[in-house]
Order: structure tokens, then sequence, then C-alpha cells
């Protein structure tokens, strides 16, 4: 270390909590996302991530000089710059992130901001039953499928080149940048005054995050009351069914059958064992590659005992394959067929 360099506090603890915080919400939230025992666990996974991501721009904007985008996020001419000098094994100290870790950090930012926007939607809409299903129509709600899968899929090449970044950059600049994200403090070019984080302005960006989860959060779907048996629920859907007075005379498990094979042309999938298969008590797989649980209550106790998961399932599936919503008769067929597995 020269005369002029110093190790001074550089990443207050707004920084701190939230890099650490977000490499966990991110871990948690791809552990959960292949299951749908987890879909709601992961849905506020991703609520938490988005807040995170709405207080680290405001305290790009609000926070201490190091932490603000106008410090490390620099033209293109200086990015290729700095990137020469970086192949020759050369960097320059920098305060806050060097060039290079700004562009990653403005792009792991705006990645994020798209995928947790795009799963929002999802939760939101007709995948879930959310309050915007009636605004949203099947080919967007699919576009929107799309684009969150396809997003999540280049998040984990954004953090391997982020964490292959940050570990050359430790070599190069003789310094230990991940402890310095842990403790703070760094090599700087000069005696840089540290850090200081302002009352207000944490006020601000921790409140606004918070706003978010909590706002977003009342808007996803809640949980009714689960049903203690799937029995209990096919005792439910008897009571819709003599309500509506269509000459209801008691479910019959092969015309549930009969309903959950039919083939339904332009639809992806064209029947309900499209996805779950044609024996329920097996598992299924969905058209993206994730794995669904057993069907059958036999195979999986916990199926149907929520009304609230049996309502979205027969809601999703039946809009999707009948154009429509599947009746109370429709429903206890289809639950009296799946008892009898």
């Amino acid at each position: 270390m020269s005369s002029t360099e110093t190790r001074v506090r550089v990443w207050d603890i707004g920084v701190r909590l939230f890099h650490w915080s977000l490499a966990g919400l991110i871990l948690g939230a791809y552990l959960t996302a292949e299951e749908d025992a987890t879909v709601g666990l992961h849905a506020r996974l991703g609520l938490a991530v988005l807040a995170w991501v709405i207080f680290r721009v405001v305290w790009g904007l609000v926070g201490p000089a190091p932490a603000r985008f106008r410090t490390f996020v620099r033209s293109p001419r200086e990015v290729l710059a700095y990137a020469r000098d970086y192949v020759r094994g050369q960097p320059g100290l920098h305060l806050s992130h060097n060039p290079l870790g700004g562009v990653m950090v403005v792009s792991l930012l705006a990645l994020l901001l798209a995928l947790t926007g795009s799963g929002l939607l999802m939760y939101l809409g007709p995948e879930w039953s959310g309050p915007l299903s009636p605004y949203m129509g099947r080919s967007l709600a699919h576009g929107v499928e799309e684009l969150h899968e396809g997003l999540a899929g280049a998040l984990p090449v954004l953090v391997v080149l982020h964490v292959a970044g940050v570990l050359l950059s430790s070599r190069l600049e003789r310094q230990n940048l991940v402890l310095s994200m842990i403790t703070g403090r760094k090599r700087a070019p000069d005696a840089t005054p540290p850090a200081r984080a302002r009352a207000p302005a944490v006020v601000v960006a921790a409140g606004l995050g918070l706003a978010t989860f909590i706002g977003l959060g009342l808007l996803l779907p809640g949980r009714a009351d689960a049903a203690e048996t799937p029995q209990a629920l096919l005792q439910s859907y008897q009571r819709q069914a003599e309500a509506e007075g269509s000459g209801f005379a008691g479910f019959d498990p092969a015309r549930g059958k009969a309903l959950f094979l039919k083939e339904t042309s332009g639809a992806d999938p064209s029947s309900c064992a499209g996805c779950h298969g044609a024996d329920p008590t097996r598992a299924g797989r969905s058209p993206a590659g994730r794995n669904i649980e057993p069907l059958a209550p036999s195979a999986q106790p916990e199926r149907f005992t929520d009304a609230a998961k049996a309502d979205k399932w027969f809601k999703r599936n039946c809009k999707q394959l009948l154009r429509r919503d599947c009746t109370a008769t429709e429903r206890g067929d289809v639950l009296a067929w799946l008892l009898t597995l």
C-alpha cells in the first residue's frame, strides 16, 4: 500500500444489508420456484427482492457518496478505458464500484426489476386468479410468463459474471472485495472521509422499500379457509351445485374422468392430463418443466384440503381448456373421480 493509499469505510450499513439480504432472497426464490406448494412463499420472496431493489435505487440517489449512482456510473468511454487497463492487469483504484462494476450493478438492478415485476404480474393475473385476471388475456399472460422465465434464466449468468469479476478484481487490486462488503472498508486512492448515512435518507429509502413490500403484498391472492378433507370440499361443491338449480342429481366419477382426459384443440397442454398425466397418482410436469405433485389425494394427502388452492386450480384449467369457468357439478365430478384413485 503506497503512502497515498489508505483503508476507509466505503460501504455503509444500508449497502451491505442490501447486498447480503438480496443474495439470500434470490437463493430462496430459486429454491421455491419449482413446486406448487411453495409458490406463495416464492411470490413473497420475490416481493422482498423488489422492496430491496426499490431501496437500493432510492439509496443510489440520496445515500452516501460511494453508494450514489453518479459516483460509479461512468460514460461508455470511461468504461472502455478502464476495461483496457483491466485486461492489462493494471486497473486503477476507485472509492466506490469501478466502472465495470458500475455496469454490473445497473444491469443487475434492471434485471431484478423486470424479473420481479413480471413475476408480480403473473401472480396477480390469470395464473393464480389474481385481481388483474379480468384485464389480462391468455396471450398476454403467456407472454409475461415466458418473459419471467427468460429473465430467471439470465439472472444466474449475471450472478456468475459478478462473482468472477469480484474475485478477479480482488486479485488485481490486492484487496478482498468480499470482505470489504462485510466490514465496509476497502483500499481507496486517498484519505477519503468515511461514508456516513444521513437519518432522513435512511427513513425515505427504507420506508419506500417497506411500503412496496406491504402494499403489493396486500394485493396477492389470499388464502381462504382450508377444507378439513377433500370430502368436505366435495360437500361444499354439492351445496354449490344444488344452488345452481340445474337439476343436480349427484356427482359422477366417470363423467369427471372424461372431463379430466378431454382433449381441447389450440391449447398447450390440450387436457388436464397433459400436465398431470393420465394417472393422477403419479407426479406430473408442466410445459415449462416444473415438477407437479400427484393430484390424487391418495398419493398427496394435502391435495384438495385448501379451498383457495383447489378453486385456483379449477379456474386456471377450465379457463385454458374449456374457455369458461367449470360449474360446481364439473368440479365435483372431477374430485369425485380423483377420490376413487
